[in-house]
Parts: C-alpha cells; sequence; structure tokens
C-alpha cells in the first residue's frame, strides 16, 4: 500500500472547496472532492476528476459493504489471537478488498494495521515492518487531508490503526536492541493515550479511551520486553507479576476477555523465556507445561512444546524430542506461523548436531534460513549463520565455516547487538581454536571476548540471571582462553585471567544503608502493591532490596609489574561497548610474614578447574595448572560420600552415621584414603614439592572455586610420586611413602577475593558470645533445635566461659557461663547494639544455612529473631534468619575477629556469587573469621564426648591470641596426631577438620566500594 494511493476515507465534503489543495494531496484520489462523483454533486465538470468505485455504489450497497467489513475484521482478530496466521491473512485480504470497493482508507488502515502484528507474530518481520511503516505513511498524508478538509472528527477513524502499527514497530526495535527507539514509541503512545483520556468520550469512541486499562497493560508487556533486552531481569520479573495480578482482576469482564487472555498467554511466556536465562529451569518449565496445558491444540501450546522437547532430550528421550518438536512444527506450519516454522526447524537442527548427525543438522538450518530470510529476521538469520558455521567446522570445511560466521559477525556488528556479537565471535574464536592455525590471532579475537563476556554479567540485576550468563556464556569462554593460553605457553596470562575471575565477590547497593535493625520498618520507597504491608510480610518487600554483584576493580599483580590484561581489557571495552567505571587500584596479593613464606593458591572453574600459584617471596613467577573436571568431579564424588552434610532427602542423623563409616571418617584407613584420593587429584607436584622445600612452616592461602569449597585442605596427604597410570581408590597408596599431611608442613587458611571492600574494624572491647540462641517456635530436639546439647556448670564450655567472665566482662552482660548459653534475646537488635560499642571479637556457634538457593546473599544465621523483624528473608514460621544481605544493608559493623562456627559457615565460595555470611562479615570490617566447610555434627554424635565445645573453646581461645591462625592450625595438628594415635569416632576428622580461617590482616587494604 503506498500513501500516494488512497487518501483519508470519509463523506464526501458538503461545500465546494474553498482553499488550494495541498501538494500532499495532489496524486491522491479519495472519496473526496477530486473524484467525479463529488465533482457532478458540485456541479463541476467530472473530466478532470478520477472514477472511484465507491461512485457507483447505491446507499444500499455502501451500507452491506461497511456492515461485512466490520464482520471480516471482527473474524480476522478472532483468528489472530489464536494465532491461525493463515485464516487470518485470508479474512484480512477480503476486508482489504471492501476498503477498496468502497473507498474506505480508514478500514484499509486498519486491515494493513492488523496485518502488520500478525505478520510479526508469525515471524514474517520484513512484512510486518512494511505494513507497520505503510500505515504510518498514509496516517500523515491523512492528518493533511483532515486538517484540509475541515472534518477533524474523523481522526479517530485512523487513530487506533496508527496506535497498532507503532506496537509493531516497538517490538521490532526491541528486537533489534534499540532500546532507546522502543522506549521513545511507547513514551508517545502513553501521551497520546493521557491525551485522549483529557479529551474525553465526546471526542473520542471508547476504544480509543482505554476504558479497562488493557492497552496501558499491553504497553507494560512492551515494557517487560524493552527490560529484558537491557538486561534488567529482575525489573522485568517484578512487572510480569504486577502485570499478571492486574490481568487476574479483569479476567471476569466480558467485554475484554479475549484480550485478557491473549495478554496473559504473552505474558507467562515472558516469564518462562525470564527463568529459562535465569537458570530457573525446572519453573520455566512449569511455566511451559502450564500454557501447554491451558491452551491445548493452539498454535501456542505447539510453540511451547518446541520448548519442552529440549528438557526432553537433555532427559534422554532424544527420539520423542525429534517427533515433538515435527508434530509441532507441522501444527504451526498449518496456521501460517512461518516464524515459529523456522524456530522449530532450528531446535530440530541443534539437537541434530548434538547428536552428530551433521548432515541431517545442516538441513533442518537451512530450512530455517530460507525461511528467515524471506521473513527479513535479521537476528534469526544470524542464530542459523552460527549454527551453519558449527555443521561445517564439524566436517572441517574450514573455510565455509569462516563465511558463516564472518557473515553473523558482521551482521551483529551492523545491528549494534553487542551480545549477538559476543555470540557470534565465541563462535568464530571456537572454528579458530579447533582449526589450529594462528593461534595469536585467536588470541587476539578470542581474549577481550573473554573479559567482555566476564563483565557483561555484571550488568544483570538478578542474580539468576548473572548466575546463568557465568554459567553458559562467561564460563566456556574462559575454559577456552585458559586453554589456548596454555596450548601457547603464557602462564602469566592465564594467571591473571584467573585472578581477574577471583577477584569478584561483593555486592554494591549498599553505600545507602536501608535495614534498620531496630525493629522500624526499613527505609523503601513501597509501591502501591506493597503500601500497609504489615512488617511481618516485609520478607518480600525486602528481597528486591538494590544488592547488585560488583565487577573487579582494577586490578594490580604485583609492586613491580601492573597486569598484563589491562591492554585487553581496553580492546574489550571499546569493541564490546563495555561500561568501565572509574575506581582505584586493588592489589591482588597479601603481605607476607617477615621470616615465612607464604603461598597463594586460586582456583577458578571454567569447564577443567584452573589452579594458579605463586609465593609472597616471588610474586612475579606464576605457576598454573589444569585440573581435570574429571579429577575434580572425582574429588567431589569422594568428598560429598564422607561429609556428614546431608543429601537431598537424607536427615542430619543418617548423614553423621554415613560420615563416621569405615569408608569415609570412622576408620582411619577410610579417612587416609580419602585425604590421599583429594591430594592427587588437586595438588600438583611442583606445589607439594615446594611446601616441602621450605625452610620453616609456610602459610598456604587458598581461594577455593565452587567445586572445591567443601574441601579440608589441611587434610589432604602430601603424595610422594605420581602414577603413570589410572589407579583404583584401592592402589592410591602406591604413590605414598608415609602419611604426611599439609598440616604437617604448613598453616592453611582461606584467602578473601580481591574484590570485597572492607570496612575499618570496630574497637577493642570485651568478647561477645551468641552460643546456641532459642529459635522462636523451635524446639530444642527439632530441625533447628540446640546444637550444643544440654550444658551444666561442668561442662567443659561452661568452665571455659566462667573463665573468661573471671579474667573481665563479656556481652551481654551476664554472671555465670551459663547465662551465656540457649538465651531467647539473642536477636539481631541485640547483635547490632552489642557490636556498636567496642568489642574484640565475636563467637557464634549456633545454625547457618542457605535460606534460598539463588545467591549468597541469602545465606544465614539463625539467631532468635522472630518474624516480625525486618529483614531479606521470608520468615520460617515464627522465626526470620538473618541473612548476608541483612548485613550488607544495616550499620552494623563487625569487630576485627568473628567465629561462625555452623553448618557449613564457610561454604561461600562453594556459590556462583560467594557473597554469604562469610564475605558480609569482612566487608563490614571483620579482619579474621573462623568458620566451618561442612555441617558439623553435634557432640550427641558421640555419647559420652563433647568434641563442638573442644572446638568452640579452641577458636574462642585462638581468637583471643596474637595469631589465630597458627593457633588454629597448631590445635588442629594436635588432634591430626590424636587421631593417628587413637583412631576412633570422638577423635575423627568430621568434628575438626572442617575448621577454617578467612584471614584478610594482612591484605593491606582497607576501602570502602
Amino acid at each position: 500500500m503506498r500513501s500516494s494511493d488512497v487518501l483519508v476515507g470519509m463523506p464526501p465534503p458538503r461545500n465546494p472547496p474553498d482553499r488550494p489543495l495541498p501538494p500532499e494531496l495532489g496524486p491522491a484520489s479519495s472519496h473526496g472532492y477530486n473524484c467525479r462523483c463529488v465533482a457532478r454533486h458540485f456541479g463541476l465538470d467530472p473530466a478532470p476528476y478520477g472514477e472511484l468505485p465507491a461512485c457507483s455504489l447505491s446507499e444500499r450497497q455502501y451500507r452491506k459493504l461497511l456492515m461485512e467489513a466490520a464482520k471480516v475484521q471482527d473474524q480476522a482478530k478472532r483468528l489472530a489471537v489464536t494465532r491461525n496466521v493463515a485464516d487470518a491473512q485470508r479474512k484480512y485480504a477480503r476486508m482489504r478488498e471492501i476498503a477498496q470497493r468502497l473507498d474506505r482508507t480508514d478500514l484499509e488502515l486498519a486491515a494493513v494495521s492488523d496485518l502488520a502484528t500478525l505478520c510479526y507474530s508469525a515471524g514474517d518481520l520484513r512484512n510486518a515492518r512494511q505494513c507497520a511503516e505503510a500505515v504510518l505513511n498514509v496516517f500523515r498524508v491523512s492528518a493533511v487531508a483532515i486538517v484540509h478538509f475541515g472534518q477533524y472528527a474523523e481522526v479517530r477513524m485512523i487513530e487506533g490503526s496508527r496506535e497498532v502499527a507503532e506496537r509493531v514497530l516497538i517490538s521490532l526495535a526491541t528486537e533489534e536492541g534499540d532500546v532507546a527507539k522502543a522506549r521513545e514509541l511507547i513514551a508517545g503512545q502513553r501521551r497520546r493515550a493521557a491525551f485522549r483520556k483529557e479529551a474525553g468520550p465526546d471526542q473520542y469512541p471508547p476504544e480509543l479511551l482505554d476504558v479497562h486499562g488493557v492497552d496501558e497493560l499491553e504497553l507494560r508487556i512492551f515494557d517487560v520486553r524493552v527490560q529484558i533486552a537491557a538486561g534488567d531481569f529482575a525489573g522485568a520479573r517484578t512487572a510480569i507479576e504486577e502485570i499478571l495480578a492486574a490481568l487476574d482482576a479483569l479476567a471476569e469482564n466480558d467485554e475484554v476477555r479475549e484480550r485478557v487472555v491473549h495478554q496473559q498467554a504473552m505474558v507467562r511466556a515472558e516469564r518462562a523465556r525470564i527463568r529459562q536465562a535465569g537458570g530457573e529451569d525446572a519453573e520455566a518449565r512449569a511455566d511451559m507445561l502450564r500454557l501447554t496445558a491451558q491452551h491445548a491444540g493452539s498454535p501456542l501450546a505447539a510453540k511451547m512444546g518446541i520448548g519442552l522437547a529440549e528438557t526432553r532430550a537433555l532427559a534422554g528421550d532424544f527420539p520423542g524430542a525429534v517427533d515433538a518438536i515435527v508434530t509441532a512444527r507441522d501444527e504451526l506450519a498449518a496456521v501460517g506461523l512461518t516464524g515459529d516454522v523456522a524456530e522449530a526447524s532450528h531446535a530440530l537442527g541443534t539437537l541434530l548436531l548434538h547428536a552428530g548427525d551433521v548432515a541431517q543438522a545442516r538441513a533442518q538450518f537451512d530450512h530455517a534460513r530460507t525461511i528467515r530470510t524471506a521473513n527479513g529476521d535479521g537476528p534469526g538469520l544470524r542464530l542459523v549463520d552460527t549454527a551453519l558455521a558449527r555443521c561445517a567446522a564439524a566436517e572441517g570445511d574450514w573455510a565455509t565455516a569462516e563465511d558463516h560466521v564472518n557473515r553473523a559477525r558482521e551482521s551483529a556488528r551492523t545491528a549494534g547487538d553487542w551480545a549477538d556479537l559476543l555470540h557470534t565471535d565465541f563462535v568464530a574464536a571456537s572454528i579458530g581454536f579447533a582449526r589450529g592455525e594462528d593461534l595469536p590471532a585467536v588470541l587476539d579475537l578470542l581474549l577481550p571476548l573473554t573479559l567482555a563476556a566476564a563483565e557483561y554479567r555484571f550488568e544483570f540485576a538478578s542474580p539468576e540471571a548473572r548466575t546463568a550468563w557465568a554459567r553458559d556464556i562467561a564460563a566456556p569462554t574462559m575454559g577456552m582462553a585458559l586453554a589456548l593460553l596454555a596450548q601457547i605457553e603464557e602462564p602469566r596470562l592465564a594467571a591473571e585471567l584467573v585472578e581477574r575471575t577471583c577477584a569478584v565477590g561483593a555486592y554494591t547497593g549498599t553505600e545507602e544503608r536501608t535495614l534498620d535493625l531496630s525493629g522500624a520498618l526499613p527505609t523503601l520507597e513501597l509501591g502501591p502493591a506493597t503500601e500497609g504491608l504489615p512488617l511481618a510480610a516485609l520478607g518480600s518487600v525486602t528481597s528486591s532490596l538494590p544488592l547488585r554483584l560488583a565487577p573487579p576493580p582494577a586490578l594490580r599483580w604485583s609492586p613491580s609489574s601492573p597486569m598484563e590484561l589491562d591492554r585487553w581489557l581496553a580492546v574489550a571495552a571499546e569493541r564490546y561497548r563495555l561500561p568501565r567505571p572509574v575506581a582505584d587500584t586493588v592489589e591482588t596479593w597479601p603481605a607476607g610474614k617477615p621470616g615465612r613464606e607464604t603461598f597463594l593458591l586460586r582456583f577458578a572453574d571454567a569447564g577443567h578447574t584452573f589452579l594458579t600459584w605463586r609465593t609472597t617471596e616471588d610474586l612475579d613467577t606464576v605457576h598454573t595448572h589444569p585440573i581435570d573436571f574429571a579429577l575434580v568431579g572425582t574429588a567431589r564424588q569422594i568428598l560429598d560420600a564422607a561429609s556428614p552434610t546431608p543429601h537431598e532427602g537424607e536427615s542430619v542423623a543418617d548423614a553423621v552415621r554415613r560420615s563416621l563409616g569405615e569408608d569415609a571418617f570412622g576408620s582411619f584407613a577410610g579417612e587416609q584414603r580419602l585425604a590421599r584420593a583429594l591430594a592427587l587429584n588437586l595438588l600438583p607436584a611442583d606445589l607439594v614439592e615446594r611446601l616441602r622445600r621450605a625452610e620453616t612452616r609456610p602459610l598456604l592461602r587458598i581461594q577455593p572455586s565452587p567445586s572445591l569449597a567443601g574441601v579440608p585442605w589441611g587434610l589432604l596427604a602430601l603424595p610422594d610420586r605420581r602414577a603413570d597410570r589410572v589407579l583404583e581408590i584401592d592402589q592410591i597408596g602406591l604413590c605414598f611413602d608415609g602419611d604426611e599431611r599439609v598440616l604437617d608442613v604448613a598453616d592453611v587458611s582461606l584467602l578473601a577475593p580481591s574484590a570485597i571492600p572492607r570496612r575499618p574494624s570496630s574497637a577493642d572491647g570485651p568478647p561477645v558470645y551468641l552460643l546456641d540462641p532459642r529459635i522462636p517456635g523451635q524446639s530444642a530436639f527439632g530441625e533447628l533445635g540446640s546444637v550444643l546439647g544440654r550444658q551444666d556448670a561442668t561442662s567443659p564450655l561452661i568452665r571455659h566461659l566462667d573463665e573468661r567472665l573471671a579474667d573481665g566482662p563479656v556481652l551481654p552482660a551476664a554472671e555465670r557461663g551459663l547465662d551465656l548459653v540457649r538465651r531467647t534475646d539473642t536477636d539481631r537488635r541485640l547483635l547490632a547494639e552489642l557490636v556498636a560499642g567496642p568489642c574484640s571479637r565475636l563467637v557464634f556457634v549456633g545454625h547457618v544455612s542457605r535460606v534460598r538457593d539463588e545467591h549468597g546473599a541469602q545465606t544465614a544465621l539463625h539467631l532468635s529473631c522472630a518474624a516480625d523483624l525486618p529483614g531479606t528473608a521470608a520468615p520460617i514460621g515464627a522465626h526470620r534468619p538473618f541473612t548476608a544481605a541483612d548485613l550488607a544493608l544495616s550499620e552494623m559493623d563487625m569487630p576485627a575477629r568473628v567465629a561462625l562456627i555452623g553448618c557449613a559457615s564457610a561454604t561461600d565460595f562453594g556459590l556462583a556469587e560467594p557473597f554469604g555470611v562469610l564475605l558480609a562479615a569482612v566487608a563490614a570490617g571483620a579482619g579474621l573469621v573462623a568458620a566451618t566447610v561442612w555441617a558439623l555434627p553435634t557432640s550427641a554424635a558421640v555419647p559420652g564426648a563433647d568434641p563442638m565445645s573442644e572446638l568452640v573453646i579452641a577458636v574462642d581461645t585462638a581468637l583471643a591470641g596474637e595469631d589465630p591462625v597458627t593457633e588454629l592450625c597448631a590445635w588442629q595438628r594436635s588432634r591430626l596426631a590424636r587421631w593417628r594415635e587413637r583412631p576412633e569416632p570422638v577423635t575423627s576428622p568430621v568434628f575438626w577438620a572442617p575448621l577454617t580461617c578467612l584471614d584478610a590482616t594482612d591484605d593491606g587494604k582497607t576501602w570502602v566500594r
């Protein structure tokens, strides 16, 4: 449709023209004064005017066709809602025929704007754009005609068509990554909607006044898509839930029910997409299953079936997955949804490529390419090109592979889609690496790409999205980069890449503290949905507080050397438009102790696990080692089988019995076998040799990767030789002459990530004890019951506390040691009050857990907190846990030394975002934190003994001394000697080996981000 062919369809003017014809209207023909029937009406010579079809219609014929047009449009809209594109297109073709017969441009615009929406839903982006732009072009000419004729009321006949066409352009701009354009169009729609509402029903019909708010809800859906395109997954998720609530409220309204049902499906499909992108695969699958059930037999159900087929294939049903995609594709093709058909073929090709059937996969990708080319689907064509590049590479056809991937890269660069450019560059780097030629050129492409992929993670507000990006995008690129650097013998760059990855760990958004632990409401801007909530309901409100993981600051390698990665970071920032906030440069090494060598070990997971180590005496000499993922997997399997941390569905008692079994920590032979197996898999030979050569006892400082967070490093045995073949578990003794452990030759502590901001520690003063707090609503024998068991005046721990009281005051104030155990008032308010004044150390003994799995900020201490206290965790009955996020968002400062004696309190490093209670305490001012890497069995596991109290006494004594790390390692060596001499449950390492210290006192940093 060309704007010069038609004009606005209006009734003929009642008066002769009294002004010159505007130039925009000269070439147009319409039921206006430049057609013959109107000329005759005014007694003009009809010869210069056009003869139009409507001129020959009687009034009865005209009315009949007009009624048919309305009926056909209604039928077409109903078909479009059910995504029956083929039949809807036929109806709209008939509607356009009628519009042309009637010479009604308003009907033509209505049909073409609806066709734009229909083409977009079918994936035909080229025709969708053409239709939408044609509507806007004709609208501009029609607006001139309205002014010329003075018939301003007729604007309402075409206003709706313009709005529909613009919404298609909003969708296209969003898909192309032009977020600014999409937002501009949305803002324009809202301005015009407000103008129409102000003008009221005298000027506009109800359908243009959005009486029920469904148009605004549709704009909010567009907002969600823009948020997703901009990486704001958290904001999009929140908006989706609000939109669904608003749609539910309209679901029973007969006037808008069909639109509401359609919008509900749209929003739920977006939620499934967000959940899938955020790594919530089970939740995304549940959304897709619900949509499939609610819309069974419809094209929407078929589309959801494509996504579900991938899950089916991963579960092992490859033939069933293929059949499901083929069936869905046939259903989608029957109704003309060509874009979804292309998506189905692409999904099928991906499954076939994974299965190794390259020829069949290529055929499917070619089918998808044909459709996407016809549809003008640029982003879809980039996906096809990268897929075909992988097919060609799988067959060694490097030239074809490079042609495909270069076309995709150029398309992404031209479109300005930097996420797509990352993806296409990664495929190009993969092909170059696999080809094995000109590896320095591959490095020039891959290293900036790897750094950019790692940095882009921090642009996501949602921890789920950050975790999914790190797992699916950043880790594969880093794995390839580290493998390439090993191949071209660049250990320094590899080590810097690992150290940069390990530097991350702190959350931003805490500069303005928002959580008042006194019990008052947090200072939040509450929206309409949350105003007036009772205090107990604040868990859902504060869970959305602005905690975002920060990217690493600028780093320095050593006093004599900057980071070689800095120049590659500059390239990445320019090539991929990375935001580069200015930050102080942070040292990556702690200060060494005079006369004592300090070893710095950092592990990073990227497919395989990569270890770099160096010493404070020679910071510029680095050692890098890849540890095969199979070896790491074996180590984890062995450790998980022995650890007392309960497995899924396992009770605490059963976990302890398993851990104290003969093949685990219940016998010396079983434990030694475990220590040897872990060492052979995780400790490289050059490190072992250097540890043994150290003249004085060195300090081993370790930052583990998520896969190795539960390793008791001090317990590992030191191999005397390496096997030249794969050994069975019972053969590993061949590599050992004795039973020398890491603890025998070194002291061990954890190394804090370089990027954790530090606050100054609080002043010296009395110790603070929070010992086995009573948890509201929990029995002493329940899941969150007592960890110390029944204590009395003769118990070792109580005698130790009495001695502390004899030496001076403690906090909270007490007359005797028993008054410090199982208190009911040890909640977050008391904790904040106690550490606000001078104190030397905090000793917490109790329950630690992760109250939500998605990120470390939801690891929690279980204090005596009632559910009506503010915090970021949902209540557990009458109790609200005190999370790392609560600490980060509060005004609380930690004393210089802290003990968190609870189940797996040191496993922050086991999370993709390692900022749990351990590192939150460091960020709050603690220089040293003692914690445990697995769940501690209580003393009930060994009747007649109290190993838990022994550990608490040792920790408190060490934290009161000059060098807690050295003292605790010495205590553990004494426990190891006792275990060797008398191996029985009461002396088992299960009680003392998980203890570790994160020591940040020598890091030389006191800074706040």
